[in-house]
Parts: structure tokens; C-alpha cells; sequence
């Protein structure tokens, strides 16, 4: 018998086991029945909400999903995990990859965590009226949030925006949707927050939590992938002008005057990061605790102690030599990243998660920042520029060289030009996979990928359905072209 025919009895008999976006527990283990009393225990479900965040395969682990895919980073070890890790940066990917499942598994955890709390919002009663919207647009963001990860990675998704009870509804709702859907689903959860008694910004106490500047980053954002979508062609005109919209607002409510103004290691510094005018939205984590502590201060860090970390690195995420040598010797940003050599090669690993505060247990301090004003300005120098609007473009873009210390820009490929700063401005914080889905055509980014790496090809555009998730339904979880299922 077939490995994949064992695998599907096993499946089949297990049922509803592997389906993810029902997290069949709430945040705190208790029953939803009798969970939410009060204000304080929506408050709880809360945090549960933003604690999936940082689990790992949600951010911890983003890098293999994100810059290691793109090629911009390494996995020093390609042996490491039984070579799991690698199938990322060698496009060998397949439907049983462990690492796959879990990312796909624990975004659907995530939000299945922010429906429960959306479930049960109306079950106690609030300090103010304000609250209890309040809470709801936190959630949503989140859920908006996860299904934009989703939806980049693995194209149509299933689309849950409710809480299942029953084995019957989690059947009827385990089927893909398609991607305008979910998009469309992404665009009514944000506009709710920004229509919300959310704060406009979170102080520096409350970074890790969301906020209307944070949703109208994201909304301009989502819809600059839109309008990159080649299957959503007929409305880029549309969607380029609801993301210049978007991002022109939220960069008009800044709380400073030029990103030159904000020192570039003010978003990497401990003592500063969290009180930072350019974030916009962190993932919060606990120095030196296990359970809350960040990883990549060793995990990105070099075979090594006392550089990044007192505890000895794993060299994860890597910049490749190819990568550093196309940074301008001048450019402030090239000083996060340092050398380190393994069996002859050399590779570059990140300063931005240093934390040599932390003690031996090596879990930092340091936040994922998701979103930040830098990520605003080049978003609208690429809209402008797919607006063929090239001077417009131009001024966003010189605006992220001058905080680099890098003269005004002067190339020939504006496109590449923009791109290019991208790259340089967010190395190893995980978006080069989404710039170059924006970047490129199909065709393109197929003809590009496949000059370095033969592998290279249209299946790995998308991410495939996890085999233990598409058994459950071979038709309604069809699988991502070029994976040659059988």
C-alpha cells in the first residue's frame, strides 16, 4: 500500500483532528460555555488573541515562509530537520512539509482564537460603551492580519469568519474560498476597526496592541497586493487608488516631521524600540522569559556567543554574500549586518535582534515590528510608480535613502530602484516574499527564480495544501498547480 494511502486511513479515521481553523479550545483551556463572565475574562480571551502571534510558526518562524523563500536568506544547514528547513530555499517543497502544516495549522488556530472572543463579546457587560467595540476591532485586526498572510502564501483559503460549534458546521465550512473573498473579508474587518472608538495610536506601554493607524497601514497595504494580483487585473486602477488613499492618511497622521528625524537604530534598540514614533504596529516579548521571551537574538545569530546573544547561535535567516555586496558601502542599514563564516562560505547575520541583556537562556526582548512608517513611505512610492506617477514616486522613495544616508535616487529601472530600497530597508524582517509577488508578473517572477535555482517553478508561487488538511476534503481543499498530487 501506498505511504500516501496509509496516510489517508489514518486521516479518515481521525476525522476532525487536523482541521485547523477549528481550535477547538479557548485561549485559556476552559469551555467557551462557561469562560466569559466578565469584562476582565473578554480582556483575557484578548491577550490570548495576540499571544497566537507569537507562537512559532506564526512570527518566529515567518522567515522561511518570507525571506529564505525569496532567496535573500539562508538555512546555513541543509541537512537541519531532515532537510525540512531547506525545501524553502531550494523550491523543493511539497504537500508533506512539516513546517508547511504547522504555518497553515497555526494561522487558522489564530483565528479561530479571535472568532471565539468575537462569539462571546455579547455575553457580559462593559465598564464603557466604547469597550466593548473597542475589543472587537482589536480582534478583527488580527483576523485581518492572519487572512492577509494566508491569503499571500497559499492563494484561496478556506474563509471562517464565525466560531464552529459542531463537527457538521467545521465540514461545511472546510472548503477553499476564493481569494477576491477573502480579500473582500480582510477589507470589511479593517474598515470596521477604523471606524471603531479604537485609538488612533497605542503609547509605547501598549505597542504590542492594534490601533486605527495600524489598520490603515495594513488596508493600504492589502490593497497594493490587490492591485499587483494578476487575477484581480480588471480592479487594479481601483485598488491603486485605495491604497495611495490609505497610506496617504496614515502617513499624514505621523507624529513626527521627515523619517530622517528618527534615527534608523531607534527601531532596534531596547531601550527605544518600544517607544518608537516610526512603529506602527509589534509583536510584545518578555526578556529572559521562556515562555514570552523572543528567539532571534540566537536563532539569527552566529555559531557564536557574546554577539548577539550569550547563548550560542543557530545561524537561521542568513544573508547571502550576493545581498550584502549589493548594498551601498554608505548605507547606514549595511552596518546591522555582520560577517560570519561557516565551512569556507561567508554569510551575513542581523544585529536588528541583538540582545545581550537577556542572560544565558538567550530570550530576548525584542519585538516583531509588523508594520512602520518606513513600510508606508516605499508602499507609496510603488503605488505611485504603478500609477505612473514617477516624481511622486521618486519623493517617497528618496525620503527612506535620506534616513540611510544615501543621496537621492538616480537609477534608470525605477521599478527595480524601489524594490531594491525594500530590500535594504527591511533585510530580515520578513517581506521580501509579498515585495516580490508585488514586484514581478507570474512569468517573471518564474523567469527570475528559475535563473538561480532550476527548481524553480509554478508551483512554487503558492505554498501547497498540507496533505493532512486536504485529505479531509480532496475536492473542497484542492491543491495548488504544479504539486503533481495524485
Amino acid at each position: 500500500m501506498k505511504i500516501k494511502q496509509i496516510f489517508a486511513l489514518l486521516a479518515a479515521s481521525a476525522a476532525l483532528a487536523s482541521c485547523s481553523f477549528l481550535d477547538e479550545y479557548d485561549p485559556n483551556a476552559t469551555t467557551a460555555g462557561n469562560f466569559y463572565t466578565s469584562e476582565a475574562d473578554i480582556q483575557t480571551s484578548l491577550n490570548g488573541v495576540y499571544q497566537s502571534l507569537t507562537q512559532s510558526y506564526y512570527y518566529p518562524y515567518n522567515y522561511y515562509f518570507t525571506d529564505v523563500r525569496a532567496h535573500v536568506t539562508v538555512v546555513t544547514d541543509s541537512g537541519a530537520s531532515s532537510g525540512i528547513p531547506y525545501q524553502f530555499y531550494n523550491y523543493t517543497l511539497t504537500e508533506e512539509n512539516q513546517y508547511v502544516y504547522n504555518r497553515y495549522t497555526q494561522l487558522f488556530k489564530s483565528i479561530s482564537r479571535a472568532n471565539t472572543l468575537l462569539a462571546h463579546l455579547d455575553d457580559v457587560s462593559y465598564s464603557t460603551p466604547e469597550a466593548r467595540n473597542t475589543y472587537e476591532a482589536e480582534a478583527r485586526f488580527i483576523r485581518a492580519l492572519t487572512y492577509f498572510h494566508l491569503v499571500t502564501e497559499w492563494g484561496d483559503v478556506p474563509l471562517v469568519l464565525k466560531r464552529l460549534e459542531t463537527k457538521d458546521e467545521v465540514e461545511a465550512n472546510n472548503y477553499r474560498r476564493p481569494k477576491r473573498e477573502v480579500y473582500q473579508a480582510i477589507f470589511d474587518d479593517l474598515d470596521y476597526v477604523l471606524q471603531s472608538p479604537l485609538t488612533d495610536f497605542q503609547p509605547a506601554a501598549e505597542c504590542g496592541r492594534a490601533s486605527k493607524a495600524a489598520a490603515m497601514a495594513l488596508y493600504g497595504k492589502v490593497a497594493l497586493q490587490c492591485a499587483c494580483d494578476e487575477d484581480l487585473a480588471s480592479e487594479k486602477s481601483q485598488f491603486l487608488t485605495t491604497a495611495i488613499d490609505k497610506l496617504g492618511q496614515v502617513w499624514g497622521m505621523r507624529p513626527f516631521s521627515e523619517l530622517a528625524d528618527i534615527p534608523y537604530n531607534q527601531l532596534w534598540d531596547l531601550s527605544t524600540q518600544k517607544s518608537c514614533p516610526e512603529s506602527l504596529f509589534q509583536v510584545n516579548f518578555v526578556q529572559g522569559n521562556a515562555d514570552l521571551g523572543s528567539i532571534w537574538n540566537y536563532q539569527f545569530g552566529p555559531s557564536t556567543t557574546g554577539i548577539t546573544s550569550y547563548k550560542i547561535g543557530q545561524m537561521h535567516n542568513m544573508t547571502t554574500p550576493e545581498v550584502y555586496a549589493s548594498f551601498d558601502e554608505k548605507d547606514v542599514r549595511r552596518n546591522y549586518l555582520r560577517s560570519t563564516t561557516v565551512a569556507g562560505v561567508t554569510y551575513y547575520h542581523t544585529m536588528k535582534y541583538a540582545d545581550l541583556e537577556c542572560g544565558a537562556n538567550g530570550y530576548g526582548g525584542n519585538n516583531w515590528i509588523v508594520l512602520r512608517y518606513a513600510d508606508v513611505a516605499l508602499m507609496l512610492a510603488e503605488a505611485y510608480y504603478w500609477q505612473d506617477q514617477a516624481e511622486q514616486a521618486k519623493t517617497y522613495l528618496n525620503m527612506v535613502r535620506k534616513r540611510a544616508g544615501l543621496g537621492d535616487w538616480s537609477g534608470s529601472d525605477l521599478r527595480q530602484g524601489i524594490y531594491d530600497e525594500r530590500l535594504f530597508e527591511f533585510m530580515q524582517e520578513g517581506l521580501r516574499w509579498q515585495d516580490v509577488r508585488r514586484m514581478y508578473t507570474n512569468q517573471e517572477l518564474i523567469e527570475h527564480y528559475n535563473a538561480i535555482n532550476s527548481n524553480f517553478s509554478v508551483k512554487d508561487l503558492l505554498l501547497p495544501i498540507p496533505y493532512n488538511e486536504r485529505v479531509l476534503n480532496p475536492d473542497g481543499l484542492y491543491q495548488n498547480p504544479g504539486y503533481n498530487v495524485d
